[in-house]
Protein backbone atom coordinates (compact mmCIF):
# COMPACT_ATOMS: atom_id res chain seq x y z
CA UNK A 1 0.00 0.00 0.00
CA UNK A 2 1.07 3.41 -0.84
CA UNK A 3 0.55 6.46 0.99
CA UNK A 4 0.53 10.47 0.99
CA UNK A 5 0.38 12.20 4.42
CA UNK A 6 -0.92 16.17 4.36
CA UNK A 7 0.64 17.14 8.00
CA UNK A 8 -1.38 20.36 9.05
CA UNK A 9 -0.24 19.67 12.76
CA UNK A 10 -3.65 19.16 13.27
CA UNK A 11 -5.06 17.12 16.07
CA UNK A 12 -7.65 15.63 14.06
CA UNK A 13 -7.35 13.06 11.10
CA UNK A 14 -8.85 12.07 8.16
CA UNK A 15 -7.92 8.85 6.80
CA UNK A 16 -8.88 8.28 2.92
CA UNK A 17 -9.05 4.58 1.47
CA UNK A 18 -8.63 5.41 -2.38
CA UNK A 19 -10.93 3.11 -5.03
CA UNK A 20 -9.12 0.83 -7.34
CA UNK A 21 -6.39 2.82 -9.97
CA UNK A 22 -7.83 6.10 -9.00
CA UNK A 23 -6.00 9.03 -9.03
CA UNK A 24 -5.27 11.18 -5.71
CA UNK A 25 -6.57 13.83 -7.26
CA UNK A 26 -10.04 13.15 -7.07
CA UNK A 27 -10.81 14.51 -3.82
CA UNK A 28 -7.73 17.41 -3.91
CA UNK A 29 -11.10 19.60 -4.38
CA UNK A 30 -12.50 18.65 -0.45
CA UNK A 31 -12.03 21.32 1.57
CA UNK A 32 -10.20 20.11 5.05
CA UNK A 33 -11.77 20.74 8.13
CA UNK A 34 -9.90 23.36 10.43
CA UNK A 35 -7.26 21.43 12.74
CA UNK A 36 -7.25 18.17 10.60
CA UNK A 37 -4.49 16.49 8.95
CA UNK A 38 -5.33 14.10 6.16
CA UNK A 39 -3.90 10.44 4.98
CA UNK A 40 -4.38 9.09 1.65
CA UNK A 41 -4.12 5.45 1.35
CA UNK A 42 -3.82 3.51 -2.59
CA UNK A 43 -2.29 1.09 -4.33
CA UNK A 44 -3.50 -2.24 -2.36
CA UNK A 45 -1.34 -4.69 -3.79
CA UNK A 46 -0.65 -5.64 -0.47
CA UNK A 47 -2.59 -4.02 2.95
CA UNK A 48 0.67 -3.39 4.83
CA UNK A 49 0.37 0.48 6.46
CA UNK A 50 3.25 1.67 8.61
CA UNK A 51 1.53 5.13 10.14
CA UNK A 52 1.18 6.20 13.86
CA UNK A 53 -2.48 6.77 14.55
CA UNK A 54 -1.41 7.80 18.23
CA UNK A 55 -1.35 11.46 18.79
CA UNK A 56 -5.19 12.08 16.94
CA UNK A 57 -8.32 12.81 19.46
CA UNK A 58 -10.31 11.82 16.52
CA UNK A 59 -10.18 9.75 13.52
CA UNK A 60 -12.24 9.98 10.86
CA UNK A 61 -12.42 7.13 8.07
CA UNK A 62 -13.48 7.92 4.72
CA UNK A 63 -13.66 4.70 1.78
CA UNK A 64 -14.69 4.63 -1.79
CA UNK A 65 -15.08 1.17 -3.36
CA UNK A 66 -12.63 -1.27 -3.29
CA UNK A 67 -11.01 1.38 -0.34
CA UNK A 68 -14.23 -0.18 2.10
CA UNK A 69 -12.81 -4.20 2.09
CA UNK A 70 -9.24 -2.63 2.18
CA UNK A 71 -9.81 -0.33 4.85
CA UNK A 72 -11.74 -2.94 7.14
CA UNK A 73 -8.61 -4.68 7.17
CA UNK A 74 -6.34 -2.17 7.78
CA UNK A 75 -7.76 -0.13 10.70
CA UNK A 76 -9.21 -2.94 12.69
CA UNK A 77 -8.49 -1.68 16.06
CA UNK A 78 -8.31 1.74 15.75
CA UNK A 79 -10.79 3.82 17.48
CA UNK A 80 -12.81 5.73 14.83
CA UNK A 81 -15.02 8.65 15.29
CA UNK A 82 -17.04 7.46 12.22
CA UNK A 83 -16.40 5.49 9.14
CA UNK A 84 -17.79 6.41 5.70
CA UNK A 85 -17.96 4.01 2.85
CA UNK A 86 -18.72 5.74 -0.21
CA UNK A 87 -20.16 3.57 -3.22
CA UNK A 88 -18.35 0.72 -2.05
CA UNK A 89 -19.60 -2.24 0.01
CA UNK A 90 -17.41 -4.72 2.78
CA UNK A 91 -18.22 -7.77 -0.33
CA UNK A 92 -16.84 -6.10 -3.45
CA UNK A 93 -16.83 -9.37 -5.76
CA UNK A 94 -20.11 -10.42 -5.32
CA UNK A 95 -23.53 -11.30 -7.38
CA UNK A 96 -26.02 -10.04 -4.61
CA UNK A 97 -23.90 -6.99 -2.47
CA UNK A 98 -21.03 -6.06 -4.66
CA UNK A 99 -19.77 -6.08 -8.10
CA UNK A 100 -20.65 -8.86 -10.04
CA UNK A 101 -17.96 -12.34 -10.34
CA UNK A 102 -18.24 -12.34 -14.18
CA UNK A 103 -18.19 -8.74 -14.56
CA UNK A 104 -15.00 -8.00 -11.69
CA UNK A 105 -12.91 -11.16 -13.53
CA UNK A 106 -13.92 -9.91 -17.26
CA UNK A 107 -12.71 -5.94 -15.94
CA UNK A 108 -9.44 -7.80 -14.93
CA UNK A 109 -8.93 -10.29 -17.84
CA UNK A 110 -10.05 -7.31 -20.47
CA UNK A 111 -7.35 -4.41 -18.60
CA UNK A 112 -5.72 -2.36 -21.33
CA UNK A 113 -5.45 1.10 -21.65
CA UNK A 114 -8.06 1.08 -24.15
CA UNK A 115 -10.41 -0.47 -21.82
CA UNK A 116 -9.45 1.62 -18.95
CA UNK A 117 -11.04 4.90 -20.58
CA UNK A 118 -14.23 3.18 -20.14
CA UNK A 119 -14.24 1.91 -17.00
CA UNK A 120 -13.45 5.74 -15.58
CA UNK A 121 -16.57 7.18 -18.21
CA UNK A 122 -18.29 4.59 -16.44
CA UNK A 123 -17.59 5.72 -12.98
CA UNK A 124 -17.81 9.35 -13.99
CA UNK A 125 -21.32 8.85 -15.58
CA UNK A 126 -21.64 11.88 -17.65
CA UNK A 127 -19.31 14.06 -20.30
CA UNK A 128 -18.71 16.90 -18.25
CA UNK A 129 -17.44 14.92 -14.77
CA UNK A 130 -15.58 12.71 -17.18
CA UNK A 131 -13.48 15.34 -18.97
CA UNK A 132 -12.77 16.95 -15.66
CA UNK A 133 -11.58 13.24 -14.36
CA UNK A 134 -9.58 12.96 -17.74
CA UNK A 135 -7.31 16.55 -16.05
CA UNK A 136 -6.33 14.67 -12.68
CA UNK A 137 -2.82 12.71 -12.67
CA UNK A 138 -3.69 9.42 -14.29
CA UNK A 139 -1.55 6.41 -12.13
CA UNK A 140 0.59 4.38 -14.23
CA UNK A 141 -1.57 1.56 -16.13
CA UNK A 142 1.33 -1.28 -14.69
CA UNK A 143 0.56 -0.45 -11.04
CA UNK A 144 -2.81 -0.76 -11.57
CA UNK A 145 -2.81 -3.67 -13.62
CA UNK A 146 -1.31 -4.77 -10.82
CA UNK A 147 -2.90 -3.31 -7.96
CA UNK A 148 -6.27 -5.14 -9.41
CA UNK A 149 -4.74 -8.79 -9.88
CA UNK A 150 -3.57 -8.43 -6.33
CA UNK A 151 -7.12 -7.40 -4.99
CA UNK A 152 -8.93 -10.35 -7.35
CA UNK A 153 -6.47 -12.71 -5.29
CA UNK A 154 -6.72 -11.21 -1.94
CA UNK A 155 -10.87 -10.79 -2.36
CA UNK A 156 -11.62 -14.45 -3.40
CA UNK A 157 -9.67 -15.99 -0.24
CA UNK A 158 -10.98 -12.90 2.13
CA UNK A 159 -14.87 -12.78 2.34
CA UNK A 160 -14.87 -11.68 6.15
CA UNK A 161 -17.15 -8.33 6.89
CA UNK A 162 -18.09 -6.17 9.39
CA UNK A 163 -14.05 -5.83 10.68
CA UNK A 164 -14.75 -2.26 11.89
CA UNK A 165 -18.06 -0.22 12.78
CA UNK A 166 -19.41 1.68 9.44
CA UNK A 167 -21.36 4.68 10.60
CA UNK A 168 -22.74 6.02 7.18
CA UNK A 169 -22.99 4.69 3.60
CA UNK A 170 -23.23 7.23 0.22
CA UNK A 171 -24.80 5.30 -2.56
CA UNK A 172 -24.51 6.80 -5.95
CA UNK A 173 -28.08 6.88 -7.56
CA UNK A 174 -26.94 6.20 -10.75
CA UNK A 175 -23.39 4.19 -9.95
CA UNK A 176 -22.94 1.43 -12.73
CA UNK A 177 -19.89 0.20 -10.71
CA UNK A 178 -21.46 -1.01 -7.79
CA UNK A 179 -25.24 -0.89 -8.46
CA UNK A 180 -27.23 1.03 -5.98
CA UNK A 181 -29.90 -1.80 -5.63
CA UNK A 182 -26.41 -4.23 -4.24
CA UNK A 183 -25.29 -1.31 -1.88
CA UNK A 184 -28.66 -1.00 -0.50
CA UNK A 185 -29.06 -4.99 -0.07
CA UNK A 186 -25.37 -4.33 2.04
CA UNK A 187 -25.99 -1.53 4.14
CA UNK A 188 -29.14 -1.42 5.06
CA UNK A 189 -29.21 -3.27 8.44
CA UNK A 190 -25.77 -1.90 9.25
CA UNK A 191 -25.74 1.58 9.21
CA UNK A 192 -27.52 5.29 8.24
CA UNK A 193 -27.64 4.78 4.60
CA UNK A 194 -27.99 8.32 2.28
CA UNK A 195 -28.60 8.29 -1.77
CA UNK A 196 -27.27 10.79 -4.01
CA UNK A 197 -27.86 11.81 -7.57
CA UNK A 198 -24.70 10.76 -8.98
CA UNK A 199 -22.43 8.21 -10.45
CA UNK A 200 -19.91 5.83 -8.74
CA UNK A 201 -17.44 9.29 -8.37
CA UNK A 202 -19.39 10.79 -6.23
CA UNK A 203 -17.13 13.76 -4.80
CA UNK A 204 -17.59 16.09 -7.49
CA UNK A 205 -20.99 16.37 -5.59
CA UNK A 206 -19.06 17.65 -2.47
CA UNK A 207 -16.75 20.70 -1.58
CA UNK A 208 -16.06 19.91 2.30
CA UNK A 209 -14.96 16.56 3.54
CA UNK A 210 -16.62 17.00 6.70
CA UNK A 211 -20.25 16.80 4.15
CA UNK A 212 -19.10 13.66 4.02
CA UNK A 213 -20.44 12.41 7.27
CA UNK A 214 -22.31 15.24 8.67
CA UNK A 215 -25.65 15.23 7.32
Amino acid sequence: MKTKFYDHQGEHLIVYFAGWGTPLDAVAHLILPTDHDLLICYDYQDLNLDFDFSSYRHIRLVAWSMGVWAAERVLQGIRLKSATAVNGTGLPCDDNFGIPYAVFKGTLENLTENTRLKFERRICGDKASFERYQQFSARPFDEIHQELTALFAMIGQDRRTDLIRWTNALVGSGDKIFMSANQHRYWTARCTVREIDGGHYLFSRFTHWSALWNH
